[in-house]
């Protein structure tokens, strides 16, 4: 976590355990530590008091009970309104399993997504001919920041 005096935003950033099951299903092996880790993370996001960004890797599915009570807990807003595709991609997932959104950029009160976006979703050059950047796609969020005097601050995330 990071507060960065202008605009006057609090950054937090996460990546949970990964759960290589793909299953969040409260009898998976991961949902104590998982239940754990996002309680601890919300527990972190309510004690902010301003403007902030909660984003990274929470290795859990947008449709999974952990991220919708974690979601209820702080309040926050999603940046892609509940529409971002899979974020893990499948060339990289065991045969039969299917790719999940587990990425996010959340606001907080204070903080509105003008837009976002995706980065990476392609192959790109490198050296040893096209490939992917990382095993995820990247996600990218214009943010409008209401600064303390009420005057619009922008920020990029």
């Amino acid at each position: 976590m990071t507060r960065l005096p202008r605009p006057g935003l609090c950054v937090v950033t996460t990546h949970p355990v990964a759960n290589w099951d793909g299953d969040w299903s409260e009898a998976n092996r991961f949902f104590p530590l998982h239940r754990a880790q996002l309680g601890a993370l919300a527990r972190i996001v309510r004690g902010v008091g301003g403007p902030a960004v909660v984003c990274g890797d929470f290795n859990v599915d947008r449709e999974s009970s952990l991220f919708g009570d974690f979601m209820e807990q702080t309040g926050l807003a999603d940046a892609f309104g509940g529409n971002c595709p899979p974020t893990f991609r499948a060339e990289y997932l065991p045969a039969g399993k299917a790719p999940h959104c587990i990425d996010f950029i959340l606001t907080a009160t204070g903080v509105k997504a003008e837009s976002a976006g995706l980065l990476f979703a392609g192959q790109a050059a490198l050296p040893g001919g096209p490939g992917y950047v990382s095993d995820h796609i990247g996600l990218h969020a214009n943010l409008q920041v209401q600064a303390d005097d009420s005057a619009g601050a922008r920020a990029s995330g």
